[in-house]
């Protein structure tokens, strides 16, 4: 099997208006912008457009994200961009959707290109290094002069216009505090924050490191307690995936853990290339040498460039010394960028020690909030005696359950009109409750609570989702229905979640999960009817969904705090029916169930 593309990074302009001093595309080993067109032309453009469209209907796409970037892809002009969009989106084959959005540095960014840019559904993630002191260390103009004022009056701009706002990357100065830097960015409300750290590898050791080998272990631990402490609501991707995977959850960054290929980068002169950043490691080492005029996007995927990257990202591609360390499946052997010496990328991460020690850190920090139970301090109540027992623990349950309902029919009452509250009102107590916890019942309050305070819930990707105009209207279905409803086409289970996550829709595939979803519960009831009955309290719908990331061999699953009582399993497997087994869906039901408990 080739590579599957959902991913296109579109080089719109080559060249940059400011001159920040690590950027991987100017300042690294590879120097092949010097001799590329200053934009995409519109005959590329058109290219680029039949060429994704193509690759979609071959590999049955349902969603394609498709990323506009530079150097500053501004240069290429607002108008330029959204027009580029709209013919992206005209091209594409029935029923797959295709997001855009644009990486800029902000500095073109105004009122009226915001405008152009929102009127075609591109979002936008800023580059900003934080306050004057640390964004002026490396982000200057190419005359040296700082680029704050008009970069953070993006900043401003795009916090005006959430719909449009996908977020904030920042690159790690350990000079600057991180009670500074988090402080900065936790004035604003930002959709997310990536911190990265400095483009480095082992023929060019990290900034700094040489002098302090401890440097940016200190500034990561500090950085992770900040934000754990003191500003855990911003959403700070770096730290929430390095929960995450010492959780044993799926990482969707490719800075933790492994993975497959997914994104395909395309240069103004109409070439494919591999991971845009794989430019610090040498002269043309992203170059396929295949083009738009000459080849399908499925070649490129074929291309041997491809097929190295892959093997770098299972556990018999990473150097021997990853191969043994216990945190292989967490770190995965770090980005592989970052690996690189002058004999191939057979090396763990230049950042080794850091990544161990921010796992580690992560680890601990998690599981001692974990037992501060008695913490008089501590959000949540002790855990009662027999929790991890079913039995035991379904009085406590359905005292969970009961007050949950209790607080969601308060906090409907200012959402909802006499005659629907009269409605929800006729059910006796057990439906009633059965209501008011469902999980599209908890999304549809969120919404609606974050509309009224003026704030929006979003996406994985960072988009904005809309809150409902007739809450609760499916409730009837809802109050009647016993245990676990099984993949339901409802869109507010599925609108928080964006690509790689996909759900399932053929429909011999949805057919042959639902039987083999019975047969998992079926072996759940026979193992433990304490503990079916128990998730048949919680946990109310199972989706079936794919990581379009993941290797194939590869079980995911995962639910969310914005849907509680969902469950979302991988369905497909490795058995002759092509699903996953029914021991294995069983194993990732309880664990998920066990996430929502």
């Amino acid at each position: 099997m080739t590579a599957r593309f959902t991913c296109f990074l579109v080089k719109v302009a080559s060249r940059c208006n400011l001159a920040c001093d690590y950027c991987y595309v100017y300042e690294h080993a590879d120097q092949t912008w010097r001799s590329l067109p200053r934009v995409l032309s519109e005959a590329h453009q058109d290219l680029v457009a039949r060429r994704i469209s193509e690759y979609a209907a071959a590999e049955g796409l349902d969603e394609a994200v498709v990323v506009l970037h530079g150097g500053e892809p501004l240069l290429a002009g607002a108008d330029t961009l959204a027009r580029f969009a709209i013919q992206i989106r005209a091209e594409a084959p029935p029923g797959v959707h295709i997001s855009v959005s644009m990486q800029t540095n902000g500095l073109l960014l105004d009122e009226r290109a915001l405008e152009t840019l929102d009127a075609e559904d591109i979002s936008i993630s800023l580059s900003h290094d934080g306050p004057r002191h640390a964004n002026d260390l490396h982000r200057l103009t190419p005359r040296g002069r700082s680029s704050f004022d008009r970069v953070t009056a993006a900043l401003t701009l795009l916090e005006e216009h959430p719909q449009s706002f996908a977020g904030v990357i920042a690159v790690i100065d350990p000079r600057t505090s991180p009670a500074d830097l988090l402080e900065f960015f936790a004035g604003y409300d930002l959709p997310r924050l990536d911190l990265l750290l400095p483009d480095a590898n082992h023929m060019m050791p990290p900034p700094g490191r040489s002098d302090d080998a401890e440097l940016y272990m200190r500034w990561l631990v500090e950085a992770f307690d900040t934000w754990f402490d003191r500003f855990p609501r911003l959403p700070l991707r770096f730290f929430d995936e390095a929960l995450h995977v010492v959780a044993g959850l799926p990482s969707s960054t490719d800075a933790f853990g492994l993975g497959d290929v997914s994104l395909l980068t395309i240069e103004t002169d109409g070439s494919y290339h591999d991971l845009d950043v794989l430019k610090i490691t040498q002269d043309g080492g992203t170059a396929t040498g295949l083009t738009l005029e000459q080849h399908s996007i499925a070649d490129a995927a074929a291309s041997p460039v491809i097929d190295r990257h892959r093997r770098l990202l299972r556990p018999q591609g990473l150097s021997m010394e990853c191969q043994a360390c216990p945190e292989l499946h967490t770190c995965g052997g770090g980005s592989v960028p970052h690996r690189f010496a002058s004999d191939g990328f057979t090396h763990p991460t230049v950042y080794c020690a850091e990544m161990k020690t921010l796992l580690d850190h992560a680890r601990r920090r998690l599981h001692s909030h974990l037992k501060q139970s008695g913490d008089p301090e501590a959000s949540e109540p002790p855990l009662p005696p027999g929790y991890d027992d079913p039995g035991l623990a379904r009085p406590v349950i359905d005292d969970i359950v009961r007050s949950w309902s209790q607080q969601a029919k308060a906090a409907w009452a200012e959402f909802l009109d006499a005659s629907a509250q009269s409605a929800i009102d006729a059910h006796a107590s057990g439906p009633l409750t059965r209501v008011l916890t469902h999980p599209v019942a908890a999304i549809q309050l969120r919404l609606l609570q974050d509309s009224d305070r003026g704030t929006v819930t979003r996406t994985t990707s960072g988009r904005a989702i809309d809150p409902p105009h007739t809450p609760l209207s499916d409730h009837q279905e809802w109050a009647d229905g016993a245990g676990l409803r099984a993949h339901v086409d409802d869109h507010w289970l599925r609108a928080p979640f964006d690509p790689p996550i996909v759900f399932e829709h053929e429909e011999d595939i949805v057919a042959g999960a639902r039987h083999r979803l019975a047969e998992a519960i079926d072996l759940i009831g026979r193992y433990s009817p304490a503990l079916l009955a128990e998730m048949h309290a919680l946990s109310r719908e199972v989706q079936f969904i794919r990581d379009i990331d993941a290797s194939a061999d590869k079980c995911v699953s995962f639910s969310d705090d914005v849907v509680p009582g969902a469950l979302y399993v991988g369905i497909r497997g490795m058995t002759a029916d092509g699903l996953i087994d029914a021991i294995d869906l069983a194993d990732s039901l309880i664990h998920e169930h066990r996430h929502q408990k």
